[in-house]
């Protein structure tokens, strides 16, 4: 009883360590050309990077599709397929006579790899990511006048209010002699305003009119949600997905087909050709029609449904059939 509950625990062990194992891909363009990763349709980087990597995958198979800054460069898919998890590997986007490729340049286990300061490290991500924008500090600065009453001689005064800085007004008595003065110190202007000689009592008062300047600084945050649009591989297509990203290219493919003489061969490259790819609906019906013969049509059509991107269009390949009996055929294997 005791060895069958500690074989048990080093199960239950084993499948969470297993389950735990994630792996990264690193994707770099050896000429510096800013690109955006995508990773079973999903953008991982927001701004246009020349060296990404992607950590947290915990599947072994993924579609990888390049899409350059400059829009005049096509993109770039691939599929991969991990052998063995919590594994680094390197893709490496190499510009060669035919166009940029993307291209396996090595991969080394997870305890192996070395991190690179220039290197974008983006967490694998399900959902497109989005900008934020924080404003910077933004300073108010407000002057506040004190007005004082200035008494002299029992008249009561009120400084210039449009004067800001120093005023000091002064009454002073020598032997029955009176002088008034009142000086007023500005940044642009000393001025005397007036001298006047009285007969009274001494009487000495001095006004201040103080600038006080409070500061305020507050960091407004403001969350600029950038929404990022998915990417539509299909113009116009916003149905149920049946695989990552779809193929371009299509001519290799074609060609190779028209290159067999017997159905049985055209059939043999067709599903080789399809089985590791991604196509939409209009890739299908190209290869489909390029059989002679409506079952072979039929058996095309059922194998590269399993392949096919959107999938809520496939009824647009019952065109390629000439026999009511055919699209039938084909709409019962879809619904079961």
């Amino acid at each position: 009883m005791k060895n069958t509950f500690n074989l048990f625990i080093a199960l239950l062990f084993s499948s969470i360590t297993i389950a735990q194992q994630t792996s990264n891909i690193v994707i770099f363009a050896e000429d510096a050309t800013p690109f955006y990763a995508v990773v079973n349709g999903i953008k991982q980087n927001i701004e246009p990077q020349t060296n990404v990597k992607i950590t947290g995958l915990t599947n072994p198979a993924s579609q990888i599709k390049v899409i350059f800054k400059d829009a005049s460069i096509p993109s770039l898919d691939k599929q991969i397929y991990l052998e063995n998890m919590n594994v680094e590997v390197t893709m490496k986007i190499a510009n060669t006579n035919k166009g940029y490729k993307l291209r396996y340049f090595g991969e080394v286990s997870m305890g192996a790899a070395v991190a690179d300061p220039n290197q974008n490290v983006i967490t694998y991500q399900t959902t497109e990511p989005t900008a934020t924008t924080v404003q910077q500090p933004v300073t108010t600065t407000t002057t506040v006048v004190e007005e004082t009453v200035v008494t002299n001689n029992g008249v009561t005064s009120t400084p210039n209010e449009n004067l800001i800085g120093e005023n000091v007004n002064m009454n002073v008595n020598f032997g029955g002699v009176g002088f008034n003065m009142g000086v007023n110190v500005n940044d642009n202007i000393d001025q005397i305003h007036s001298t006047n000689i009285t007969n009274s009592n001494v009487n000495y008062n001095t006004t201040t009119t103080t600038t006080t300047t409070t500061t305020s600084t507050g960091i407004t945050a403001e969350s600029n949600t950038d929404v990022v649009a998915p990417v539509q591989y299909v113009e116009g297509y916003n149905g149920n997905v049946g695989c990552g990203v779809p193929s371009q290219s299509m001519s290799a493919i074609k060609s190779a087909i028209d290159d067999e003489a017997f159905s049985d061969d055209k059939m043999m490259v067709a599903k080789q050709a399809t089985k590791n790819k991604c196509l939409t609906t209009a890739q299908v019906k190209e290869i489909a029609s390029l059989f002679d013969f409506e079952d072979d049509k039929l058996e095309y059509a059922k194998f590269a449904y399993a392949y096919t991107y959107d999938i809520d269009n496939y009824y647009q390949i019952n065109s390629i059939f000439d026999f009511s009996s055919t699209k039938k055929s084909l709409n019962d294997f879809i619904g079961n």
